[in-house]
């Protein structure tokens, strides 16, 4: 009976050691897999948030952009000849408006960057502004017919370098180079 009752405690313990064994494989194999989910929840939710910002930046580009091309519409409305005082003050008001809100969207660019995107958005703000500037100064005949059309040629060209270097920023091929058609005038 010692005999059986030795092999029985033997199996006994041999089985209680098998199924600890497996117990602790399984709790490792749990945690590994908890493991695994985490890392792959943190890897998603990165890559989510860096979509979300890689749409906010291009948002904020192509309302760069779009802010520039209708600044410059009304500055092409504010410089047509033959308009009264006020109707041309009236609209040098707006495009000073339309200015301010490119301003807005550029001072946000200049935080997120890169580099070469915050400096064509300031390019594009400051040939907007000057030639803002040189359309007032040409209407009290301080400026000549041919600055008013440079600067509308550097304003094109701020413009094209911006749409470039937004393209360029998101890894899209640039454009053959037409400058922003859009924004002729």
């Amino acid at each position: 009976m010692s005999q059986t009752l030795a092999t029985a405690a033997l199996t006994a313990a041999a089985a209680f050691a098998a199924s600890g064994l497996a117990s602790s494989l399984a709790l490792w194999g749990v945690r590994k897999q908890l493991s695994t989910q985490r890392e792959l929840a943190a890897q998603e939710r990165a890559d989510r948030r860096a979509a979300e910002d890689r749409i906010a930046r291009r948002d904020e580009y192509a309302q760069l952009i779009s802010t520039a091309i209708q600044c410059a519409s009304l500055i092409r409305h504010a410089k047509e000849l033959g308009i009264a005082d006020d109707v041309y003050a009236e609209r040098v008001s707006t495009a000073r408006a339309a200015l301010s809100e490119v301003i807005k969207v550029q001072a946000i660019i200049s935080v997120e960057g890169p580099r070469n995107v915050i400096e064509a958005a300031s390019q594009t703000r400051w040939s907007l502004a000057s030639e803002l500037e040189i359309v007032s100064a040409h209407r009290r005949g301080i400026a000549s017919a041919d600055e008013v059309n440079e600067a509308g040629r550097a304003r094109r060209r701020a413009v094209g370098v911006m749409a470039a270097a937004a393209r360029q920023a998101f890894g899209i091929e640039p454009e053959p180079s037409t400058a922003a058609p859009c924004v002729s005038g």
